[in-house]
């Protein structure tokens, strides 16, 4: 009895110090996760999409042609949207750059892609990732302080589950949901039963978010470097002077040799002797886009050196987002996600009106008992 009336104790606690705060992590984390859908809907691109498919070295000649001055560097394939992106680099080391649309089936290439986060989901994201502190105390200390945010809602969620456990035998009534029972006991039982039904998925939100929050410290504290080196042999091809290969052979070369991999985007090499760099989907990826960067002599079309998908510092980086943002299991598991992200604003709901029911029955009960001895007096 003393134990759970401890673990009470701490789940108010928090709940009533920190609850806002989780609130309007999870809410706007929520958002961040239809961020795709909601911008094709306030920003739709006005391209009707060609049937076919051109290859990347035909899109590279549009663009190029499009756009005097500039020359392709980076060529990114359909994700979000069902068009091409290709970033483009002022000639003669020119400091200016953009990126374009490109149409699949005629390689044509339009419009601009806007690559900054357009409001207000930027003022969303520096709400979610920093609580918009970067210009008061730094972007560390901030993510650090929504960190410190997710350890508390793992406390709560914790602290939930011990709460709600009815036992084996009465699983089911924990579940239930009663409406008709007066006010209190809807909200009691409301309140339980989302918040059980949620916690899985909150767990792995709240897990991920504070792993995101400290995501360069944890390899520093556990012995790994932030990411897999890359030598130097792989940035310089060998045969620093011969002609470069056009893009439609490495395309051919990366398909021969990685059949079951997806080329995601291809960094083209801009000064002599520079490699290609080839980002490749193996499997499943936690992030939804490359998990693996293939970098390729560009003369010869031999592989320097790829990146392992399966290296456990390779996993930490591409799952964390992943898990945490539902990039891993497309558009659908989003959207259950989104939902899902959203119950903390419930429980914060459910939560207030059984605060306020209760706090109203012990006024009610104050009043009658003052007056109970008014009269006896």
């Amino acid at each position: 009895m003393r134990m759970r009336k401890f673990v009470l104790t701490i789940h108010l606690l928090l709940s009533l110090t920190l609850g806002l705060f989780v609130v309007l992590t999870c809410t706007t984390g929520s958002l961040l996760m239809i961020e795709p859908e909601v911008e094709s809907w306030m920003h739709p691109v006005h391209h009707e999409q060609t049937p076919g498919q051109v290859s990347a070295a035909v899109i590279k000649q549009h663009a190029d042609a499009a756009n005097p001055g500039f020359v392709a560097d980076r060529i990114e394939y359909p994700k979000n949207d069902p068009f091409y992106h290709v970033h483009l680099t002022q000639a003669n080391n020119g400091k200016e750059n953009f990126t374009v649309y490109a149409d699949p089936g005629t390689g044509d290439t339009f419009g601009k892609v806007q690559i900054d986060r357009l409001e207000p989901f930027a003022t969303i994201y520096q709400l979610h990732r920093y609580f918009l502190l970067t210009s008061v105390i730094g972007k560390v200390p901030a993510a650090s302080l929504v960190g410190i945010l997710g350890i508390a809602l793992i406390l709560m969620l914790v602290s939930g589950i011990y709460l709600w456990w009815p036992g084996l035998r009465k699983l089911a009534t924990g579940f239930k949901v009663v409406l008709h029972r007066g006010k209190l006991i809807k909200n009691m039982s409301l309140h339980k039963t989302v918040g059980i039904i949620s916690i899985p998925f909150l767990l792995v939100l709240a897990l991920t978010g504070t792993v995101n929050a400290f995501e360069k410290s944890i390899p520093n504290w556990v012995g790994f470097k932030a990411k897999e080196e890359i030598p130097a042999t792989a940035l310089q091809s060998k045969s620093k002077d011969a002609a470069v290969l056009p893009l439609d052979q490495v395309e051919k070369i990366v398909k021969d040799t990685y059949p079951k991999s997806e080329v995601i985007k291809i960094q083209l090499p801009q000064k002599a002797g520079q490699s290609y760099q080839i980002g490749l989907k193996e499997g499943l990826s936690g992030n939804g886009s490359s998990n693996s960067t293939l970098y390729m002599d560009a003369s010869t079309g031999s592989v320097l050196y790829k990146t392992d998908p399966n290296l456990a510092i390779n996993l930490y980086n591409s799952w964390r987002k992943g898990l945490h943002f539902a990039t891993w299991g497309g558009e659908p598991l989003r959207i259950i996600s989104f939902f899902f992200g959203m119950t903390p604003l419930a429980l914060m709901i459910t939560g207030l009106f059984i605060w306020r029911i209760k706090a109203n029955a012990r006024k009610r009960s104050r009043n009658k008992s003052a007056a109970g001895s008014a009269a006896a007096a």
